[in-house]
């Protein structure tokens, strides 16, 4: 027996399946609304990095140190029988190293973007000796104590731009005549072949030393400048850090966790304690191919990043887009199932639409009147043109208010989400399974195979 449902009693079952396609359709233009959103953030960064660069970047500091020039027998001969000797340096690292950074952070705009920069006054205080020498291949047959330098390593060359001003060195308490200069220079002794001197990023101060065996204490004041970050190595047998600053949003980074921080509305102040075993330095080494030994995979600081940036805060709403589209959709397939009231395909479309310019008007406006306010001033205006628009289709100012207020709700999820980087996973799928289950609840008496109602 064949049997003939009518259309019109099929029509809302059509209708789900119909109003799940749209949602899919209208979540294409969403993701095209995401890879604008990806764009104007690399842009963003771009200009970031040219903001940082004019201020002597993202600094990483790693220092004091003492560098020696030195030779070193090999224990190799060479054709004619003679020894191969090695011109080499050098390096040893404080007994003790405590810094203290007071630093005060700024933001400066180019254009509509922000990048924040900082001036970071530095204070540099340890021991020195005694200055014991690695063990190496061979034999280190002539240390020039005399040509000796304390050197700071910078992370670039690029880093000297930041040098606000002289440094200050104190020795035992009495201030160091000899200037600095720019780069960690030192000449290589003279051997047979030659060699070049070591040249690195950073500054260097000629310090002779009268006696390695003999203790010293120092002190270097270091007025910096830098953009984004402050970085420093654990240069020291025991590294001591503490860094203050201005910044209500820091991001810790690097090879070490604070030990203790405190994070205010007007700053934080953080401190790191760095034991020699954990530090993975000898006290003393050779400089091979640089510096590198002492700062490479050990830097540890601060980012000072901008947590009222719109695009993060988008992108992760965007990520849902799909899901609170369909919020959208089913509250008003949801007036159709329990009215009687029907809604056209292209009135989806254009209140999905409608949606998706939404994550485009927070995107614009945010960058020029903040996050806040874009979301604010974007949601109220979407939420009432969506509010009326469902009165008109329903013919019911009654059915616009409860529209108005569903789709309020669902804003408000919105919201959440984009300020919740812990917790969006957690309310986006909760959120998920509240409108499912709601709309089980709300068609639970439909008959979806014969009509609206059973009979």
């Amino acid at each position: 027996m064949e049997i003939n449902v009518p259309l019109r009693h099929r029509s809302l079952g059509l209708k789900l399946i119909l109003v799940g396609a749209l949602a899919f359709m209208l979540w294409v233009p969403a993701m095209l609304v995401y890879g604008l959103v990806f764009e104007r953030s690399t842009r963003a960064d771009s200009v970031k990095r040219e903001i940082y660069g004019l201020a002597g970047g993202e600094q990483a500091i790693s220092g004091p140190v003492i560098i020696a020039p030195a030779l070193i027998d090999t224990g190799k001969r060479r054709s004619d029988g003679e020894s191969i000797i090695d011109a080499t340096f050098l390096v040893f690292t404080p007994k003790t190293l405590s810094i203290d950074a007071e630093v005060n952070a700024t933001q400066r705009r180019r254009s509509i973007y922000e990048a924040t920069i900082y001036d970071a006054d530095i204070v540099m205080s340890g021991k020195f000796g005694p200055l014991i020498p690695p063990r190496v291949q061979g034999e280190i047959t002539e240390i020039d104590w005399s040509r000796a330098v304390i050197a700071v390593k910078f992370g670039a060359n690029a880093a000297l731009k930041g040098v606000r001003d002289t440094p200050r060195l104190l020795v035992n308490g009495k201030d160091v005549a000899a200037a600095f200069e720019p780069g960690v220079t030192i000449p290589a002794l003279a051997r047979p072949g030659g060699d070049e001197g070591l040249n690195q990023p950073g500054i260097s101060a000629a310090a002779p030393i009268p006696d390695p065996q003999t203790e010293f204490s120092f002190k270097l004041t270091l007025p910096m400048s830098g953009g984004g970050a402050l970085y420093f190595a654990p240069a020291g047998e025991e590294t001591h850090v503490t860094m203050r600053a201005n910044w209500p949003d820091p991001s810790f980074q690097g090879a070490y966790l604070p030990d203790a921080r405190v994070i205010r509305d007007d700053g934080f102040t953080a401190e790191w304690r760095i034991p020699y075993l954990a530090r993975n330095l000898p006290r003393s080494f050779t400089t091979g191919d640089g510096l590198g030994q002492l700062d490479y995979g050990k830097t540890f600081g601060v980012n000072f990043i901008d947590a009222a940036s719109p695009y993060q805060s988008v992108n992760r709403a965007l990520k849902y887009a799909l899901m609170f589209m369909g919020i959208v959709f089913l509250t008003f397939f949801l007036f159709e199932a329990t009215t009687g009231a029907r809604a056209h395909p292209a009135q989806y479309i254009l209140l999905g639409l409608t949606q998706v310019i939404f994550y485009l008007l927070v995107l614009a406006f945010s960058e020029h009147v903040g996050f806040e306010k874009a979301f604010a001033g974007t949601a109220a205006a979407t939420v009432a043109l969506s509010g009326a628009y469902a009165a008109t289709v329903f013919h019911s100012v009654w059915r616009g208010i409860i529209a108005l207020a569903a789709f309020s709700g669902a804003y408000g999820l919105i919201y959440l989400l984009m300020k919740s980087e812990d917790y969006a996973l957690l309310i986006g799928s909760v959120t998920a399974f509240g409108a499912i289950a709601l709309t089980m609840y709300v068609t639970r008496e439909l008959d979806w195979y014969g009509g609206r109602d059973k009979p």
